[in-house]
């Protein structure tokens, strides 16, 4: 009897020491997700609807059953500013900016117009874009400034802004400008609507991109430089002398630019000799990043860098009757955003830490 008595004092003592060791979290109690230290929004299309994702979730912004596109996006606290169009009922192309999500009409629909860049300095939105003259059949290059237009051209050239920035009191505006005599465009820049070139008739202006970094301006720009479309893809940096990015490849075509610290970063797409596939690239201070290699052609169409994080948004070409496929590249990892089921791509990545 006592020796019953030991082993059940026994186990009792050792049942209350082994219990609360024994408490765990419940195997249906969710574990903390981890939270990733920024926000990835993402704007483009699909399905020629204008959206724009954020962290992988879409936003629709245009009409269903009517063809829009955001071409630029730029993120100011909470809220999301994004230039873009859509087309009239009428048939026109109307300059749109969205602001989480509600649009506002920047043209009146009476000629085509469209919106191409966005920049934010506090409480002010700076939009670039063109809007067909009156009466003629030329564009004229011009930005908004809260709405306001304010004309760069006169609507005797052909003329188109594609990027736009402030630096203190200045407006720098890059684009594209060419004489009615003239069968192509030069790459041009306006600061405070005083017209200037970047490059000659030699080559033909291709794709323009403009970047801040504190008080220092960057501009990209690519031009054809062949009968066979090739192209060459050069940047500034505060109006200086321009640097050619040269990978060795005769196809280097730049969409976009960024700078963090002292590093220049370029969004792109090339070839290389064997492979017929366009490739998604990106430059690090003149060094090529190849992000795909067929068989599909991929471009990489805006790029941000965060820390050590480099992000290049664009599209992938559908293959086995899909259609083209929305995705970024985070540190050269695609992620699409789409599946194929409607051509999709994204014209504009922007990173934000929490």
């Amino acid at each position: 009897m006592i020796q019953q008595l030991r082993i059940t004092l026994l186990f009792l003592i050792t049942f209350s020491i082994v219990l609360p060791a024994c408490k765990k979290r419940p195997i249906d109690e969710p574990t903390p997700a981890e939270q990733a230290p920024f926000d990835i929004y993402a704007a483009g299309r699909e399905g020629y609807v204008a959206k724009y994702w954020k962290n992988g979730k879409a936003v629709n912004l245009g009409k269903t059953g009517v063809s829009s596109d955001a071409n630029a996006m730029a993120i100011a606290g909470n809220d999301v500013h994004i230039a873009g169009y859509e087309v009239s009922p009428s048939g026109k192309y109307v300059a749109k900016y969205w602001k989480n999500g509600i649009s506002t009409s920047l043209t009146d629909g009476s000629q085509d117009a469209f919106a191409n860049d966005i920049f934010v300095q506090g409480n002010d939105v700076y939009i670039a874009g063109q809007e067909m003259a009156a009466g003629k059949t030329t564009y004229q290059a011009k930005y908004w400034k809260n709405g306001i237009p304010v004309v760069l051209t006169d609507g005797t050239q052909q003329a188109i802004a594609t990027g736009i920035a402030i630096i203190g009191n200045d407006v720098y505006v890059i684009g594209e400008w060419r004489s009615l005599e003239w069968l192509t465009p030069i790459t041009v820049y306006w600061k405070n609507g005083q017209l200037f070139n970047l490059s000659d008739r030699a080559t033909a202006a291709d794709n323009q991109s403009i970047a801040v970094s504190g008080n220092d301006l960057y501009f990209l720009w690519s031009e054809t430089y062949n009968s066979a479309g090739q192209s060459q893809t050069k940047y500034s940096k505060n109006l200086g002398g321009p640097v050619l990015i040269n990978d060795g490849t005769p196809d280097v075509r730049g969409y976009s630019i960024s700078v963090n610290g002292s590093d220049v970063y370029v969004a792109g797409s090339g070839t290389t000799d064997g492979n017929s596939a366009i490739m998604a690239k990106y430059w690090k201070n003149g060094s090529p990043v190849i992000l795909s290699n067929g068989p599909d052609s991929a471009f990489g169409l805006s790029i941000a860098v965060s820390g050590a994080d480099v992000f290049v948004s664009g599209y992938r070409d559908g293959s086995n009757e899909r259609n083209g496929v929305a995705q970024y590249w985070k540190n050269a990892t695609a992620v699409p955003l789409t599946d194929g089921s409607a051509a999709a791509l994204i014209r504009k990545i922007v990173v934000v830490r929490k």
